[in-house]
C-alpha cells in the first residue's frame, strides 16, 4: 500500500485513509462538518483538500458511502489486499505519529523489505558477493536482523518503478526518523579524480568519486538494517 501510493502519487490521500483507520475503528463515520473540521486540523489542510481527498477515497472504493444510513465505511486493509493483489504479508505498524510520517514509513517499509530479501538469498546461496564485500551465511542461529545489508538505490529503482533521487530521498527520511540505520561505505585509500573519471568513462560506469575526508575516494553501496520489526498479516 505505501509502495503503490508513492508510485502512483497519492501518499498524502493514504495519510488521510490511515488517520480515518486510526480515528474510526468501528469502520465507519457519517465525516459531519465537526469530524472535517477535526481532520483539517489534525491534517493542516483545507476543507477544500480534505474534500479532494475524500472524493479520491471514494474513487479508489476505500471509502463507500450509504445513502440510507448516511455512513462512510471505511474498507478494511486485508479486503484491500484482496482486491490490489498485494500478497506480502509484511506489514508496518501504524499509529498516531507514524502516520504523520508516511514518506519515512514508505522508505523503511522498501529498505527494511530489500534488507530481509537479501539475507534470505545469502541464506539459500551460503555467500553473496557485491563488489568489494562477501556476505556468508553463517548458521541457522545468524541473527541477519541486526546484520547491515547493501541495499542500491539502482536496485530500489529497478525494482519499485521509484526514480534515483526519490529512492535516496525516501532512504535518508528513514534513517532521519530512526526507522533504520544507514552506513555510508568507501575505499580506504585515496583516488586519482581524472584517472578514475576516464577509467568510468571507458567501462561506462557511473562516477561514485566523492570528497571524503581531505581527499577523493569511490564511494560504495550504502549498507542498512531496520531498526523496526515488520508484522504479519493473515495469508490471503
Amino acid at each position: 500500500m505505501f509502495i503503490d501510493a508513492q508510485t502512483g502519487n497519492y501518499s498524502n490521500e493514504l495519510k488521510t485513509f490511515l488517520l480515518l483507520k486510526l480515528l474510526y475503528r468501528n469502520g465507519k463515520s457519517k465525516l459531519i462538518s465537526d469530524e472535517i473540521s477535526y481532520l483539517r486540523w489534525e491534517l493542516k489542510v483545507s476543507r477544500k483538500t480534505i474534500n479532494k481527498h475524500i472524493d479520491f477515497l471514494k474513487s479508489l472504493g476505500w471509502l463507500v458511502y450509504n445513502s440510507k444510513t448516511e455512513y462512510y465505511s471505511i474498507r478494511a486493509f486485508d479486503k484491500l489486499r484482496e482486491e490490489n493483489n498485494w500478497e506480502v504479508r509484511l506489514a508496518f505498524p501504524i499509529n498516531f505519529k507514524t502516520y504523520k510520517e508516511l514518506k519515512a514509513v514508505t522508505g523503511a517499509v522498501i529498505y527494511g523489505y530489500l534488507h530481509k530479501d537479501f539475507w534470505r538469498k545469502v541464506k539459500s546461496e551460503k555467500s553473496v558477493q557485491i563488489k568489494e564485500s562477501t556476505y556468508y551465511f553463517i548458521s541457522p542461529k545468524f541473527n541477519y536482523k541486526q546484520q547491515p545489508a547493501p541495499v542500491s538505490v539502482n536496485g530500489v529503482t529497478d525494482i519499485f518503478n521509484i526514480s534515483k533521487a526519490t529512492a535516496s530521498r525516501l532512504k535518508n527520511y528513514a534513517f532521519k526518523s530512526g526507522f533504520i540505520n544507514l552506513k555510508k561505505n568507501y575505499s580506504e585509500n585515496f583516488v586519482n579524480k581524472k584517472a578514475m573519471q576516464e577509467w568510468c568513462n571507458y567501462n561506462e560506469r557511473n562516477h561514485n568519486i566523492v570528497y571524503v575526508e581531505g581527499g577523493y575516494r569511490l564511494q560504495f553501496i550504502d549498507t542498512v538494517y531496520p531498526l523496526f520489526y515488520f508484522t504479519k498479516r493473515k495469508s490471503l
